[in-house]
């Protein structure tokens, strides 16, 4: 019975127009930002100017529809500054006078705001036909039993959306069982007990959240290289070693059997024509063991796009960024930044601000220095680690290694703001949540 028409998907911060689709008895919505109500709207257009804030963390936008007498009839809710798919669809049923759904409304939304290629909406798997504005007629069904309505949109280059509307039955409206992925490090020598044993460890604002598993899986790591590939061989290699040395340094400084490593441009594209505008920095195809090493990823000339070397490079914008992508697929995770000598940043974002936003979303950020640990760059991101040799580097990565394999992925019951997730005192000594790079 309401839906958002606008997402956002991305990084968010400051003031936006935010409008939802209603359909049903409701003469009111009212917007909550982490439960607090900004906006109150008693009538069309269901539109208001939500104000984000200014810094960057994970939030809950909620929008509820209400009825004549204020009771809340629907709500729905979307999460800011977290992992989200690139493209999604939403649907609002609307009821007739019998409480039956008697129509769909579809709306979507991609990243990039194009329009979908194809747009496929089921009813218990029977194709529907869908109208140029994203309607549907529902054919009349038995409530006695559940039914379940299926959206797929399908955008380019290759983006898929799909939302799942169960109604009828127990149930009589949606259904959705959501569960939180959390990082945990567990030290050398301490140990994760049996899911049974995890109980009572976990909490979410202070109240008691069951664990529903454990699991280990890829580590993923997304690198934000800012000198080029050919500063950071001369920096580490002299020219007359590379002929011999070069081809040998291809398997070293690897990371774990399972790990995978993405590089994150510093370049990065506006999409400006949608509600709310948006950035996308390019990220390089997967690579693992059987590509190499770090050292090999660091030299190589063709793994991201550069940006120009001056104030318009988007460095600290990039990091959060990457902070996203390494948390995007509820993998062990990390983020690693190589800085050259200059502190010139475009960003949007300030250092500290992204360090916080990366704190907040469990994913660990190396800092590493081409230039030692006093640069320029260096004071802005208030320190960093000098890998201006092999073997600096060689340190670095070993603690990066270590880091990742410390990580389990703990599964917990519901949708949580990772910022609001504690460990308690039962957990065992040697396990925390990830905020920083172990030291």
């Amino acid at each position: 019975m309401i839906a958002f028409v606008t997402l956002l998907l991305g990084l968010i911060s400051g003031t936006y127009p935010i409008e939802v689709t209603v359909g049903g008895p409701v003469v009111a919505v009212e917007y909550q930002l982490d439960g607090v109500t900004v906006a109150e709207l008693k009538g069309p257009p269901w539109s208001a100017k939500v104000d984000l804030g200014s810094g960057l963390q994970p939030r809950e936008l909620t929008a509820r529809a209400l009825d004549a007498d204020g009771r809340e009839i629907a709500r729905v809710t979307q999460w800011l500054n977290l992992p989200r798919p690139p493209a999604e669809v939403e649907v609002v049923l609307e009821k007739g006078g019998n409480g039956a759904p008697r129509a769909a409304q579809l709306t979507w939304q991609s990243v990039n705001d194009v329009k979908p290629l194809a747009i496929g909406l089921t009813l218990d798997d029977k194709p529907l036909v869908v109208d140029g504005n994203g309607r549907a007629e529902l054919p009349a069904v038995d409530l006695k039993s559940l039914h379940v309505l299926t959206a797929e949109m399908s955008f380019p280059p290759g983006l898929l959306a799909r939302k799942d509307v169960a109604f009828g039955g127990e149930y009589g409206s949606e259904v959705s069982t959501e569960l939180t992925a959390v990082p945990v490090r567990v030290a050398r020598g301490a140990a994760l007990p049996s899911l049974q044993g995890l109980a009572g460890w976990f909490t979410a604002e202070g109240r008691p959240v069951p664990v529903a598993a454990v699991e280990e899986g890829p580590g993923k790591v997304i690198i934000v290289r800012v000198p080029r590939g050919t500063e950071v061989l001369d920096k580490l290699m002299a020219p007359r070693r590379r002929r011999n040395l070069l081809p040998t340094f291809r398997t070293e400084m690897q990371l774990g059997p399972d790990d995978r490593v993405r590089f994150l441009s510093l370049a990065s594209s506006a999409h400006r024509q949608s509600r709310v505008p948006s950035e996308l920095f390019d990220v390089s195809q997967e690579l693992s063991r059987q590509d190499g090493g770090i050292f090999w990823y660091l030299t190589s000339l063709s793994l991201a796009t550069q940006a120009p070397r001056d104030s318009s490079r988007r460095v600290a914008d990039a990091v959060a960024v990457a902070g996203l992508q390494a948390a995007a697929d509820d993998h062990r995770r990390a983020v690693v930044l190589l800085l050259d000598g200059d502190a010139a940043d475009g960003s949007r974002y300030d250092p500290a601000t992204v360090r916080r936003y990366l704190e907040s979303i469990r994913v660990p950020l190396f800092v590493w220095s081409l230039y030692g640990d006093r640069s320029p760059a260096v004071k802005a991101w208030g320190g960093a680690e000098d890998v201006s040799s092999i073997p600096a580097l060689s340190r670095a990565v070993a603690r990066l290694r270590t880091e990742l394999a410390a990580q389990h992925i703990v599964w917990l019951d519901g949708r949580h703001l990772p910022q609001s997730i504690a460990l308690t005192p039962a957990a065992a000594r040697g396990v925390e949540l990830p905020t920083a790079p172990a030291p």
